[in-house]
């Protein structure tokens, strides 16, 4: 099996296009092994966060068609792909491996026992009486209130039913460090929950409108009812929904609430002002009320925790670092003076163990020790 240095190296050569012929054909045979593959196409994905000169696709196609059997001459194209590519993956801390630096963690860690795990579906649901039920990913009928009953399947808890009649009864979905879940409310909107958030909302929508309570991050697709406006309230900040899909950061431990509109309108409302965005614009709210408004955020990046990945597009050490301690129940503490202007890039699966993360990390030049369930960030 080859090393994760020879990788590196053959890698390098293979950017700079100085890998001879034996050289590539050890290049094709290492990413025939799923790990070196993994790493290859998140060098692919990080250089499309440079200006690519084609399309995602094209760009990926023509990379991997350097690498089949039957060789043709490089394109015009690749010198402006690579020469980004040598910036963004070997010369910034930011992607997964480095030639010139180690390629274990400094402190063993296969060693300990009982460490970290990635997150799974977990959750508590409090019932409007107080009554509380653990949730997982099975299936089962949880709880009924009503004329509706509660299904858990998968992962998903949905209502079913016509629910309750009268006064609002309040339910409340808590979802810990290291859980994920997903929740169709009674209207048949689909909120899915991330790690350290709650979400707070009537067992049914029978009153003028549909207002539910969110702390931490949660990613809504609202349906459409004209005639009941669909609001998230969260800290000092209120979301009316006037379209359809958009993701909340509002984790209390990040300096603002960052909402962002995937399609459809929303309108924020604060003690200063109310501000509309547009599809593809972010909106970060600070504590005071002040709003600004971002074009174009890397909308990928933002939703990546609901699709399975961590995503970090040129991220400081302290962002890297609080959604990992988020998904596996870690706490974090820096010994010593970590820079604070380095940034990382890089895609990360969620389910990947621990050990591999700091690998990882360690790889891109974050020196980490974990000890029992803390990991210690060194200069």
């Amino acid at each position: 099996m080859i090393h994760p240095e020879q990788f590196a190296t053959l890698l390098q050569q293979y950017l700079n296009d100085t890998l001879d012929a034996p050289g590539l054909e050890l290049f094709r045979q290492a990413l025939q092994q799923e790990q070196y593959r993994q790493l290859f196409e998140a060098a692919i994905d990080q250089q499309l966060l440079q200006s690519p000169p084609a399309g995602p696709d094209e760009v990926k196609e023509r990379l991997w068609s350097q690498l089949r059997p039957a060789q043709t001459p490089r394109a015009a194209w690749w010198p402006r792909v690579a020469a980004a590519a040598s910036i963004a993956l070997l010369l910034s801390a930011g992607i997964y491996f480095w030639k010139n630096h180690p390629t274990t963690p400094k402190a063993p860690i296969t060693a300990q026992k009982n460490l970290p795990v990635p997150g799974s579906s977990k959750a508590i649901l409090t019932l409007a009486d107080g009554t509380q039920v653990p949730l997982d990913s099975s299936g089962a009928t949880v709880a009924r209130q009503g004329n509706a009953s509660l299904q858990l399947s998968g992962g998903v808890l949905a209502y079913n039913g016509n629910g309750t009649t009268g006064p609002l009864q309040y339910n409340m979905l808590q979802v810990p460090r290291g859980g994920q879940f997903r929740i169709v409310l009674a209207d048949g909107s689909r909120v899915w929950l991330n790690a350290a958030s709650s979400l707070r909302y009537p067992a049914s929508f029978t009153g003028s409108d549909r207002t539910v309570e969110l702390t931490g991050e949660a990613y809504f697709e609202i349906a459409p009812a004209p005639n009941q406006p669909f609001f998230v309230k969260v800290q000092h900040t209120t979301i009316q929904v006037l379209g359809t899909s958009f993701n909340v950061n509002a984790y209390t431990e990040e300096p603002s609430i960052r909402t962002t509109l995937v399609e459809g309108a929303i309108a924020l409302k604060t003690p200063k002002a109310t501000t509309r965005i547009q599809p593809g614009q972010q909106a970060s709210t600070t504590a005071d009320g002040s709003t600004q408004v971002m074009a174009a955020p890397d909308v990928e990046e933002i939703v990546a925790w609901k699709n399975g990945y961590f995503l970090f597009n040129h991220e400081k050490i302290p962002g890297v670092m609080r959604q990992i301690a988020r998904w596996y129940d870690v706490e974090v503490e820096y010994a010593g003076k970590v820079p604070a202007d380095r940034e990382f890039g890089g895609k990360i699966n969620r389910n990947s163990s621990i050990e591999e993360v700091i690998r990882i990390l360690e790889l891109s030049k974050i020196h980490v020790k974990l000890s029992h369930h803390k990991i210690i960030v060194q200069p």
